[in-house]
């Protein structure tokens, strides 16, 4: 789950406002303190779904993704992998990506950075048990993040992936108005944030529960194959090169 609460200034700045300090603040600060928000292969974009596994869910997103001959990169729980053993082993064995959202959805933000390592480091070894496989991707929750926080994750060796659009599919909208609302901000190159399950909201709201997953994901990779795009993961999104930004909130 990624809304937050906006800021009183980022409202103030407005979308062009926001725009301009994004640009400002990447020039500055994104060659030493970037997380990944892009890349740079042509003809690709990146699927990504945070917070599973789930057992209603999992399953029809891979068969919507095998389907289309697509994969994608899940950012997942381990309090969800470590009940659902079984879903990783088959999101492994589809050929997708794992990566770490975290060992629940707390943010690292709210720990001291020593703690913050400390974490992370356990989750990301409890998640590769399970996978038998490197985990080499972090996601935080809620998107939110220090540079404290960054530096813990980059300390464990992981790489910071945030994302360029998203579906905004913990809202309670239409199936249309969820691909429409993804693939407004959706660029060649870009990461697309998903959900196979939704953590509540940071102020421990509600979420939405009756979207369809699975129906989404084949509407978005529908549209994706009309626009000459393809579904990858992270990895292969950013073989050539990664896009990175100075990605900070509270």
């Amino acid at each position: 789950m990624t809304r937050l609460a906006m800021p009183d200034l980022r409202v103030k700045l407005g979308p062009r406002g926001r725009a301009l300090a994004r640009r400002l603040a990447d020039s500055a600060l994104a060659p030493a303190l970037g997380s990944i928000r892009a890349g740079k292969a042509p003809g690709r974009v990146a699927l990504t779904f945070d917070d599973g596994p789930d057992p209603t869910m999992t399953r029809p997103i891979l068969q919507a993704l095998q389907a289309r001959g697509a994969v994608a990169t899940y950012f997942l729980l381990v309090t969800q992998a470590e009940r659902h053993p079984e879903l990783v082993r088959e999101i492994r064995d589809g050929g997708h990506e794992i990566a770490l959202h975290g060992f629940d959805h707390t943010p690292l933000t709210s720990l001291s950075h020593s703690a913050a390592v400390r974490a992370v480091r356990n989750a990301r070894q409890r998640l590769e048990d399970i996978v038998q496989l490197p985990v080499t991707y972090y996601r935080p929750p809620y998107g939110k993040q220090t540079p404290a926080s960054w530096l813990a994750a980059r300390r464990v060796g992981l790489q910071v992936v945030v994302w360029s659009a998203d579906a905004a599919d913990w809202e309670d909208r239409q199936l249309g108005e969820h691909v429409d609302h993804a693939f407004k901000g959706l660029r060649e190159g870009g990461i697309l944030l998903l959900h196979e399950r939704v953590e509540p909201g940071p102020d421990g709201s509600p979420v939405n529960p009756s979207v369809d997953r699975a129906a989404l994901t084949t509407a978005l990779l529908d549209g994706l194959i009309a626009q000459g795009l393809s579904a990858v993961t992270v990895s292969q999104l950013t073989e050539i090169g990664a896009v990175r930004t100075a990605w900070f909130r509270r």
